[in-house]
């Protein structure tokens, strides 16, 4: 048996997440099965245990590796055979999915609030000013967390896997204390909100000084 059957139950909460954050529930029911599976798995066998076709597993398999949350090597040398299995970092895949698709997503919805903040200009646009100057500074607010995400992941791959356990585990004690002091900031929001771009990776560095 490739999975337990208790665990196999849990197939339908990735599926669920996975189609919450913009993949397919397929995408999910794959990655799961090979989360927990014990030995990585041959197409062929998640075809089999998923019930799925081969071109459905196929498609899944390419978009997981495309966002850098599966691994594929030969099934043994001069085999033409392949085997799958998920990657034990989960930080390094999402920060892979908000370099390849988050970034772009955020930046053109910015860019085009920054648009038409420009062209609404004077009095009776005020409003509309005021929409399009929030949409911008969540942006740049979503921005800072991607980039924060994705900075600790460059980190890891340069550090030894034990070093980088004991500093992750670090970062994550520290971080709700550092979010707190950014968002008890005594400067108005308005202001925090468009500053906190260049200002969020200064105060977390401060805050986890010593560690990254």
């Amino acid at each position: 048996m490739l999975v337990e059957t208790d665990f196999l139950k849990e197939l339908p909460h990735f599926e669920m997440f996975f189609s919450r954050i913009g993949f397919k529930r397929i995408d999910g029911s794959v990655y799961g099965l090979l989360v927990l599976a014990q030995k990585p798995l041959t197409s062929e066998e998640i075809e089999e245990t998923l019930k799925l076709s081969q071109s459905a597993v196929s498609l899944s398999l390419k978009s997981l590796a495309h966002f850098g949350a599966i691994e594929t090597r030969d099934l043994r040398e001069n085999s033409k055979a392949k085997v799958h299995t998920a990657k034990e970092d989960s930080l390094n895949i999402v920060a892979s999915v908000f370099r390849k698709r988050e970034e772009e997503y955020v930046n053109d919805f910015k860019l085009m609030a920054k648009r038409v903040l420009e062209r609404s200009q004077g009095p009776a646009n005020e409003a509309r000013r005021k929409r399009m100057q929030s949409i911008v500074s969540t942006c740049d607010i979503a921005e800072s967390v991607m980039n924060f995400v994705i900075t600790i992941a460059q980190n890891k791959s340069r550090e030894s896997t034990d070093l980088y356990s004991t500093h992750y585990e670090a970062i994550v004690k520290r971080l709700p204390k550092a979010l707190d002091l950014i968002a008890s900031s005594a400067a108005p929001i308005s202001e925090l909100t468009i500053s906190i771009k260049e200002n969020l990776a200064e105060r977390l560095k401060n805050n986890f000084k010593g560690i990254l």
